[in-house]
């Protein structure tokens, strides 16, 4: 892959692999380098998530991947994984980003309908997967024709650099990182209407709040999203082990109801509704939990995440905890 070089700014990547098999004869360092150049173009899209995924495989290699084991692009953990040979994947926690499997021509020509957004090849040669976020409401995973899948809340495809079961180099082929096209949940189903196959799936308890007493989302309080249950109290203050990654010593967090925050001892982070959302949810690490964190395309990832948890009503949502 002599001729590879780096450009995302509206260009595609394209290596010199004049055949589909020639997608399996590059070095390590050659399919290294086709990870960090997705991972340094995936920094600028929080929404999507990195997880570990089996070597040589498409299965996660973590169990909670879909809950607190995903992690920005640019994490150490995926690129010393992939060093060691692993394969990453491209997860889509809210639902407000999907990949799709373009599995045949015309899944191809649908989603090319919607805007040139970023594809990279698969492992089957002639197949690509096709990123796209989503504006305004989470999309869930759908089949479509022909083995195609739309792969959203829940869902993960591979993450260019990693090998395919039968030895093809996802990326190896196309690299296209050019800005995912932006489309509403309804322009993306009116486009593949005529090719799904069966019915949404939203991964587990997102089709219904896991609260029993529903909230007020102007009021939403720390009080209302952390259980104190075995906590020790002192005045306003309740401390115990981690609701999220648990403790050691069982004393490594505390919550202040009267000032409406939280923190964690181990981390050395900590905020308020939105931070805790954030990490309860996955969205985002108890150790990314800093000043600022929460802004832009993310702040809207929380919201997501904030809804399906809630089952409250975006706009509703946005106003009581704050703007982007």
């Amino acid at each position: 892959m002599k001729n590879f070089t780096a450009s995302y700014k509206g260009s595609s990547i394209i290596t010199n692999k004049n055949n589909e098999n020639e997608g399996k004869n590059i070095s390590t360092s050659e399919r290294i380098e086709i990870a960090r150049e997705a991972i340094n173009f995936l920094t600028a899209y929080p929404r999507i998530r990195a997880i570990l995924v089996s070597p040589h495989d498409k299965i996660p290699f973590e169990h909670a991947w879909q809950s607190s084991c995903n992690y920005p692009a640019s994490s150490e953990k995926i690129h010393n994984y992939l060093l060691k040979g692993g394969n990453w994947g491209l997860m889509h926690p809210a639902g407000m980003s999907i990949g799709i499997d373009e599995d045949n021509e015309k899944i191809r020509n649908a989603a090319l309908s919607l805007g040139d957004t970023a594809r990279f090849n698969t492992g089957t040669p002639g197949h690509f997967c096709d990123l796209f976020l989503i504006k305004d409401e989470p999309v869930g995973n759908i089949p479509l024709i022909d083995g195609a899948y739309i792969r959203g809340k829940g869902g993960q495809n591979l993450g260019p650099g990693s090998i395919h079961p039968n030895g093809n180099i996802y990326g190896s082929i196309y690299l296209h990182l050019v800005p995912p096209v932006v489309v509403t949940k309804s322009e993306l189903l009116e486009v593949f209407k005529p090719y799904i196959k069966g019915k949404e799936k939203l991964s587990k308890n997102d089709s219904k709040p896991e609260y029993k007493q529903p909230l007020n989302p102007y009021s939403l309080t720390m009080k209302d999203l952390i259980n104190v249950s075995g906590f020790k109290q002192s005045g306003s203050k309740y401390q115990g082990p981690h609701p999220i990654h648990g403790s050691a010593t069982g004393n490594n967090f505390v919550v202040d109801f009267e000032l409406n925050e939280w923190y964690c001892f181990r981390h050395g982070t900590g905020g308020g509704p939105l931070q805790w959302i954030a990490v309860s949810t996955g969205v985002f690490g108890c150790e990314e939990s800093v000043p600022g964190k929460i802004k832009g395309d993310l702040f809207w990832q929380v919201i997501a995440a904030a809804h399906n948890r809630y089952a409250l009503s975006y706009e509703k949502l946005a106003k009581a905890l704050g703007t982007a």
